[in-house]
């Protein structure tokens, strides 16, 4: 998952409060670059061994919230899954 480069001009019309409404909007597309940015991050950090709660501790979340974001990423982008390993399917010893 790649992110766009970080949109700076979204950061200079956040600092002009007398348009309020391009204001809100450029909040809207900041958020949304932030969002992309959380994504691939957490991806990346579990791909380098974080757990879930590593990543809650981080983010200043619980594992649960964790746990609900990858679920999303993965219902979002079916075409490329998101494997979360403390939720896979544990195969089962039969005799």
């Amino acid at each position: 998952m790649s992110v766009r480069r970080f949109p700076r001009t979204l950061i200079r019309s956040l600092e002009s409060r007398d348009l309020p409404l391009q204001t809100l909007d450029s909040i809207r597309k900041l958020r949304a670059y932030l969002d992309e940015l959380e994504g691939a991050t957490l991806l990346k950090a579990r791909e380098l061994g974080a757990t879930s709660a590593d990543i809650a501790r981080a983010l200043g979340v619980s594992r649960q919230a964790i746990y609900n974001k990858l679920r999303a990423m993965q219902e979002q982008a079916p075409e490329e899954p998101v494997v979360i390993p403390e939720l896979e399917e544990r195969p089962t010893e039969r005799d």
